[in-house]
């Protein structure tokens, strides 16, 4: 399998990432089990969720990354938008998982085990996942890359979800009613919400949702490069790195070495700003 550079690049970025999240689930599910916390243990298996997510991603950035080919002219970019589906499905599960195990928590409360030093351990690791999105967020703006995005804005998620825990396991030591359970049922409708959105927005991506603003910004650029210009309609589809825009226009050319000129610098402008590849037909009714 030949990938180029920047996806190599990701690969890397995820496994790193995978790596870390598999450390942080070992490390909570100790703390969980040996303090009886459902909150932290169920923080811990959204560590193993994340985990999960970023080898998903990994395989997604492999098949997106492949070189087009006469079966695929556009190689397998669309793959990386079916990982993003994955993601937000495994988030929305876990998080009615976590739900049941909390709420039952609530329904039969048992004695949590407060100490220190597990409560020192739980706040690094919420400091870790804040790294890990910091970094995750300069990765994702660096390779414009929707799925490193969204494993940032997962991250920053999770760490507010680990201080969440932390809080209440501070004081499940001194409550009189179930701390733990509540702050778990709090972390599992976060989950859900969040997958939910992440869900509908993979899913419009996936069945061809126009990119109003890419589009505005393409044809603006098209209608720039001479006076004689004007784009009936535009439109975007996209394959991971590879990006198609397929416009028709209308343009006041008289020979048809003139057109030919015009076509190649449409091109160029086109690949220039966004990256992606510029197919035209001429002479279209006007948008209405």
């Amino acid at each position: 399998m030949s990938v180029n550079s920047n996806t190599k690049k990701r690969i890397i970025a995820v496994s790193i990432g995978a790596g870390i999240n598999l450390l942080l689930f070992f490390v909570k599910l100790y703390i969980g089990l040996s303090s009886n916390s459902v909150a932290i243990y169920a923080d811990s298996l959204n560590s193993l969720t994340d985990s999960a997510v970023c080898i998903a991603a990994g395989i997604g950035f492999c098949l997106s990354g492949e070189k087009p080919n006469g079966k695929y002219p556009f190689g397998k970019g669309r793959a990386e938008e079916l990982t993003e589906l994955i993601i937000s499905g495994v988030i929305l599960v876990s998080g009615g998982a976590f739900f049941y195990i909390s709420f039952e928590r609530i329904l039969y409360p048992v004695p949590v085990w407060y100490s220190s030093a597990y409560a020192a351990v739980i706040a690094v690791t919420a400091a870790v996942k804040l790294a890990v999105s910091l970094c995750f967020g300069k990765y994702s703006e660096k390779f414009n890359s929707e799925t490193i995005r969204g494993i940032a804005a997962d991250s920053r998620l999770d760490f507010l979800i680990t201080l969440c825990t932390l809080i209440s396991f501070t004081l499940s030591s001194k409550a009189e009613f179930s701390v733990d359970g509540f702050a778990g049922v709090i972390i599992s409708i976060i989950l859900v919400i969040e997958g939910i959105k992440a869900v509908l927005a993979a899913f419009a991506k996936i069945i061809g949702k126009r990119n109003d603003v890419l589009c505005n910004n393409a044809k603006k650029v098209i209608e720039e490069i001479a006076d004689n210009i004007s784009v009936n309609e535009i439109q975007h589809h996209s394959y991971g790195e590879n990006g198609v825009f397929t416009a028709d226009i209308r343009a006041e050319c008289v020979t048809a070495q003139e057109l030919e000129e015009l076509t190649v610098r449409l091109q160029n402008a086109i690949k220039e700003n966004f990256n992606s590849q510029l197919y035209l037909s001429f002479g279209g009714e006007n948008e209405k």
